[in-house]
């Protein structure tokens, strides 16, 4: 806490807001911001019918991800992608991954829906554990939380793309691994607009098919000379895209900035505001049947009672759960509501120019964060036969029936094929707060024949994680719409599940009755220098980062056994409750990030460059409770040894622009080496098949692969292209029989190729998305075929200003897979149940937009 209210008093920005109102001339540039320098060239832009941007006079913008912020993207010895918000508005994304899908280089697995949780991997590195390990999300170039993927708190759980942002900008390698804290692998910029023209948008979208309303609205203008604004926002509700009986899918999000720019354009000060309240639905497993030849599949079917291009674990019969409290509170209820962001965020930014060569940036934001992940999961088991749940043990008996325990069979015994038997989890994200300031320095010099730039300066985070887990125990009908829980009795007839509800907090084992009250504080001084002479940039940058961890966890001991009641009577409950013995956290690791780089601009067409880069990766709540510490909450030998993961990377690219069929384009390929030695822990592999139980991961991996962006316009026409090839190896493991072999989930290539023609009255385009097939997990049991996937949309303005659209993602209905997943259970010798998340089917949004 005296750490933070120092920095607030000595920041620049606590400092002039409190001097009087700035006098003269409006400032011209759009102030974007990034964790370097936040300034860039451009405006706020309102799309106009037949406005298509320049492919070539594009690569001219000015980067301001993850670096210094003085280059256009042209000149910019990194990989880099820019993405307009009616770029990706035309594709109607369904969430943040699927934004991420028009990134080269990034591997997201856009399949667990808006709500958030996705795996998001990059040039072939893999997620070993969930999340976003590598790669950091960032709102206006502040990371929207420190770690992108602490346990139930994910960094795509926390943003939502909207017609707040003016453009989505992403840095590959290279710079990232200095100009950001915990994401060597890529930076992901959500970039705002500031109001610098007059104008805005309303729209109104309605699933066709399918409940879903949205409202979308934003405005910005100037206020006088020196003075602008913009806010912003969306409220939606229904059904979500799989089409549920309530509404699953409910909230908004408002964002808005005041801008005040200083005398003689020498900068600007900005005031930020978040608002972020919405639940919406998340999904982990949407099984299929597979076919299957050998160790290939070959293809997928819906199951008889479960279709997972529309199906879901959200019922009607389970639009709540009960949980036993660790407080002593007895068993309470629980809304089911899939993840429940809830974000309030306040921050300044400032911009000033010291002198014609030196610059100050400063940009602080607090966060109020907290929420709850509470959902089904789903697991696939047979009701009889081998391994069946008839005739298992559950709480000590035998089973020998399954019955209803809700819905018009409520009852009954359930004779279906297929159980669910996965978990109902309730996380509480009691307190997800952060706290950050990103303080830069930037200084032009002239140096013999050419110039010198130097940036330096320190950025701060610290990041709470306070949460508790109750991982239930359940039992329902696998059926993807309005699945009813059974109750199971045993041989004899005795009740041994309550509401489908067999134990509290047990379902996977100790580990997971857990409460976490953890704070991490990352210092990370930096510093860059550059050099220009001519068409040739060089520049070196290091970061120093220091990280402090601090709190306490709890594990789960045996607790009291429950009787609780439901329509067919009652049922003693056996629980995990939390341990008295608390394992302590209190340690400080430090490590060294670096970055090299070099570009050469043959002329205004052609450039190449090249770069190698190591950065660190520090290992935070996945740590905890897998021994890892002494009693005082210092590192033991193993916690040591496994506290960053370091991320090694070579690059070269060329890039070039011109013109072609009187129109222009422009190309991006980058080659890249990676190599990464990672440990980790993930506690869900404690509950799965051997050999895929064992939760400690310790592997070394190598990737090489060719990123490919491209560009092309011409009159009416626009086309970009995107690709991704990797070849991706494991090098070293703790676990001998994985060296050698794919990493889990990783595709050889992957591609987006979107052409669109606007004539004015009428636009219209296709997206069509794909990867090449993967293996199902580390140890390469299973080869899935890759998938394909069209989207489209037709925009028609009838009159000024009015534009009527409609959007089609995944047009053929196909049923397809992201990422690994597994066999289980194995139904033939070529037919079997396979357990990952589909990709949504067919989903039709209408919509109307009116801009001002």
């Amino acid at each position: 806490m005296k750490m933070k209210v120092l920095l607030a008093c000595t920041s620049p920005i606590a400092m002039l807001a409190a001097s009087p109102a700035f006098a003269g001339q409006t400032a011209d540039p759009q102030a974007t911001n990034s964790t370097a320098n936040p300034v860039a060239t451009g405006a706020d832009t309102v799309t106009q019918a037949g406005d298509i941007p320049d492919a070539g006079l594009q690569s001219d913008d000015i980067v301001v991800t993850a670096t210094s912020g003085e280059r256009s993207r042209f000149r910019s010895s990194i990989s880099v992608s820019q993405i307009s918000q009616e770029a990706i508005q035309n594709f109607t994304p369904r969430s943040e991954a699927e934004v991420l899908r028009n990134i080269p280089g990034l591997q997201p697995s856009d399949t667990a829906g808006p709500g958030g949780n996705a795996n998001i991997g990059v040039r072939g590195i893999p997620v070993s554990t969930g999340g976003s390990e590598y790669v950091a999300l960032q709102e206006d170039g502040l990371p929207v939380v420190l770690f992108g993927d602490m346990n139930f708190g994910n960094n795509d759980y926390w943003l939502r793309f909207d017609q707040n942002v003016q453009r989505v900008e992403a840095v590959r390698g290279g710079s990232a691994s200095t100009f950001s804290s915990q994401a060597p692998g890529a930076v992901v910029n959500y970039l705002s607009k500031t109001g610098d023209k007059a104008g805005g948008q309303v729209a109104y979208s309605n699933g066709l098919g399918y409940r879903e309303h949205r409202v979308d609205f934003d405005y910005g203008a100037p206020i006088d000379d020196t003075t602008r604004f913009h806010v912003g926002g969306y409220a939606r509700n229904g059904g979500g895209l799989t089409n549920e009986n309530f509404n699953i899918l409910r909230g908004y999000q408002i964002k808005a900035n005041l801008t005040k720019d200083f005398a003689d354009n020498r900068g600007f000060i900005r005031l930020n505001f978040k608002r972020l309240d919405e639940q919406a639905p998340t999904n982990t497993t949407t099984p299929s049947l597979a076919t299957y030849s050998g160790t290939k599949i070959t293809g997928f079917s819906p199951l008889p009672t479960f279709d997972g291009r529309d199906g879901s674990s959200y019922s009607i019969y389970n639009r709540s759960f009960q949980y036993l409290d660790y407080d002593g509170g007895g068993v309470k209820n629980a809304e089911v509501q899939g993840i429940h962001p809830r974000v309030t965020g306040i921050g300044a930014q400032i911009h000033y120019d010291l002198t014609d060569n030196i610059t100050i940036d400063d940009s602080i934001r607090y966060q109020w964060i907290n929420g709850n992940f509470t959902t089904q999961f789903i697991n696939v088991a047979t009701r009889t036969g081998a391994g069946g749940v008839i005739g298992s043990t559950v709480n000590g008996s035998t089973v020998g029936s399954l019955r209803y325990a809700a819905g018009p069979n409520v009852g009954q015994v359930y004779t279906g094929t297929y159980v669910n038997t996965n978990p109902n989890i309730n996380t509480l994200m009691k307190n997800m707060n952060n706290f950050v300031n990103n303080l830069t320095l930037n200084g032009k010099f002239d140096a013999g024949p050419g110039k010198a730039t130097v940036t330096t300066g320190v950025f701060l985070m610290k990041q709470n994680i306070v949460q508790d887990w109750h991982v239930n125990r359940q039992y329902s009908e696998l059926n993807g719409e309005n699945a009813a829980p059974l109750d199971l009795f045993s041989t004899t007839g005795t009740q041994l599940t309550a509401a489908g509800q067999a134990g509290f907090n047990d379902n996977w084992g100790s580990c997971c009755a857990r409460r976490v009250d953890l704070t991490y504080t990352d210092t990370a001084p930096f510093l860059q220098v550059g050099y220009e002479l001519g068409g040739l940039n060089l520049d070196a940058s290091v970061r120093y980062d220091s990280v402090h961890g601090e709190g306490t966890a709890q594990g789960g001991v045996a607790g009291p056994t429950t009787r609780v009641a439901d329509a067919l009577g009652s049922a003693l409950i056996p629980s995990l409750v939390l341990s008295n013995t608390v394992e302590n956290i209190d340690y400080t690791d430090h490590y060294v990030s670096w970055s090299l780089g070099a570009l050469y601009a043959f002329d205004t067409s052609t450039s190449v460059f090249a770069r190698a880069s190591r950065g660190g990766r520090f290992n935070a709540d996945r740590r905890v409770l897998s021994g890892n510490f002494n009693a005082d909450g210092s590192l033991n030998a193993q916690g040591q040894s496994t506290s960053v993961n370091f991320l090694n990377q070579q690059e070269i690219g060329l890039k070039q622009r011109g013109g072609v069929f009187g129109g222009s384009y422009s190309v991006e390929i980058t080659g890249f080496h990676s190599t990464l030695t990672e440990n980790n822990y993930d506690f869900t592999r404690i509950s799965l098949p051997a050999p895929n139980n064992d939760p400690n991961i310790s592997n070394g991996y190598r990737s090489y692969g060719i990123e490919f962006t491209s560009r092309v316009t011409a009159g009416n026409f626009h086309l970009a292209a995107d690709a991704t090839y990797s070849n991706s190896k494991i090098t070293s493991s703790g676990t001998a029989a994985l060296v050698g072999n794919r990493p889990g989930g990783l595709p050889e290539f992957l591609f987006v190729v979107s052409p669109s023609y606007d004539a004015g009255i009428v636009a219209f385009g296709v997206s069509v998305n794909g990867q090449t097939s993967t293996k199902s997990d580390d140890f390469n049991l299973y080869t899935i075929k890759g998938s394909t996937f069209v989207n489209g949309f037709v925009t028609v303005r009838p009159v000024e200003r009015v534009e009527l659209g409609l959007n089609v993602n995944n047009l053929f209905d196909k049923l397809g897979f992201r990422g690994g997943g597994s066999l289980s259970p194995i139904l033939s010798s070529s037919s079997a149940v396979f357990s990952n998340t589909a990709l949504y089917g067919r989903t039709v949004t209408g919509s109307v937009r009116y801009r001002f």
